[in-house]
């Protein structure tokens, strides 16, 4: 029995307290020579749980799809409890508990630190501090910081370099022409994609689900098929392809490492990570860049202390001078939400940068505070619990510094 096949039976064991998800509703267009009983991209499979689904099957990606560990290292960077605080945090006109909030939106884990102490640790819905929980595309601000640390080995030469340098066969397809590193990075490559989050037939959803042809990724002759929107650079537009095609790049220049190598020698081991974290796998067998990596609440949190750091940190001997700096200035203005997009951040108006994921994934920074947030959820809806997660990092962060929180009208 191949290792997919024993995912789907995983998949299977782990959904049966749900009711299976319909599959006529997991058909749609597919990509160059796909047969029509191949099994479908994981994203688009995850689109399709229900909520009872989500919340257990977030924390066992690793039995339900192929995926490549993340070894951890020798040391740990230990978190020492701070002075704790438990805020309230002001939504709709009501003021919750941290625990009511969580109940409310379905959130698994809060941890926020101050100047790198634990001040706020939370769980529920059964998670415990030891299990992993998936990132979504958290995982593409991970895949930008890879791409920054191999420029600095001088495995890619430049984020300016035309991604048809690292992936040739993109050569013969037009939409592509002129498209760069930076382009893909900052997601304004031009390409005509959905990225509708509540569709599973959207191309978000199919890009992985053909086959492996003369040896080229499904996931690369899905994009050959994708046709221009904008000029590239003229317009961002939020989609997983772009990042997916990154990782591709950073794979082929690895020299027989994998991309999960790359990610434990350049960041999980520097930044002193406490458990290994695993990478969901393209069906050529190449870690995700959109999506899809396994860690502990407490090891995301770590990541954002390695970024917070910059340039005098572990980061300071992985990346290029200054790369942290410019990752998380807005190419992009802010949007309705509040949110520009730097490369692979999001950059928000109140001070703060993060990794930001479906479902109610992110690890936020506040550099003038000193605070990192990392929060795991189950959201009903797929963009995640909007207002209330911005509510509540809002609150956390006031808090950590004994600040007043600029929502809280009652105080």
């Amino acid at each position: 029995m191949t290792r997919f096949a024993l995912a789907l039976v995983a998949l299977v064991v782990l959904t049966s307290c749900a009711p299976p998800t319909n599959p006529a509703q997991m058909k749609g267009p597919q990509a160059v020579g796909v047969s029509p009983d191949a099994p479908k991209d994981p994203i688009g499979i995850m689109l399709g749980w229900t909520p009872d689904q989500t919340i257990t099957n977030f924390k066992h990606l690793d039995q339900l799809f192929p995926v490549r560990i993340v070894p951890h290292g020798a040391s740990t960077l230990e978190l020492p409890i701070g002075e704790p605080i438990d805020p309230i945090v002001p939504v709709d006109g009501r003021r919750l508990t941290v625990d009511q909030l969580m109940e409310e939106n379905r959130v698994t884990g809060v941890i926020a630190l101050h100047h790198g102490r634990i001040v706020l640790e939370r769980y529920a819905y059964g998670r415990t501090a030891q299990d992993r929980w998936f990132s979504a595309s958290m995982a593409k601000s991970i895949t930008s910081t890879l791409i920054g640390a191999a420029i600095r080995d001088g495995l890619i030469g430049s984020i300016d370099d035309p991604i048809t340098r690292y992936i040739p066969e993109l050569k013969s397809a037009p939409a592509f022409d002129g498209v760069t590193l930076h382009h893909l990075i900052t997601m304004s490559s031009g390409l005509r994609f959905n990225e509708n989050t509540t569709d599973p037939t959207s191309d978000m959803a199919l890009e992985d689900g053909g086959e492996i042809i003369d040896g080229r990724p499904p996931i690369v002759s899905y994009a050959m098929k994708l046709t221009r929107a904008h000029r590239p650079g003229a317009v961002k537009e939020y989609q997983t392809i772009d990042f997916d095609l990154i990782n591709i790049a950073l794979s082929r220049v690895l020299k027989g490492r994998t991309v999960s190598d790359y990610l434990s020698e350049k960041i999980w081991r520097p930044a002193g990570m406490e458990a290994d974290a695993n990478w969901v796998l393209d069906k050529a067998g190449i870690e995700r860049g959109g999506c899809c990596i396994s860690a502990t609440l407490r090891d995301y949190a770590r990541f954002g202390l390695f970024i917070e750091k910059g340039d005098l940190g572990p980061a300071g001997a992985v990346l290029p001078a200054g790369w942290i700096d410019n990752a998380h200035k807005p190419v992009w203005p802010a949007t309705d939400n509040g949110s520009g997009y730097g490369w692979g951040w999001w950059v928000r108006q109140d001070g703060g940068y993060e990794a930001v994921g479906a479902y109610g994934q992110s690890v936020t920074i506040y550099p003038r505070d000193d605070v990192v947030i990392a929060v795991n959820a189950a959201s009903r809806d797929p963009p995640g619990f909007g207002i209330a997660r911005w509510r509540l990092l809002q609150a956390l962060d006031s808090a950590a510094v004994g600040r007043s929180d600029p929502n809280d009208k009652t105080k």
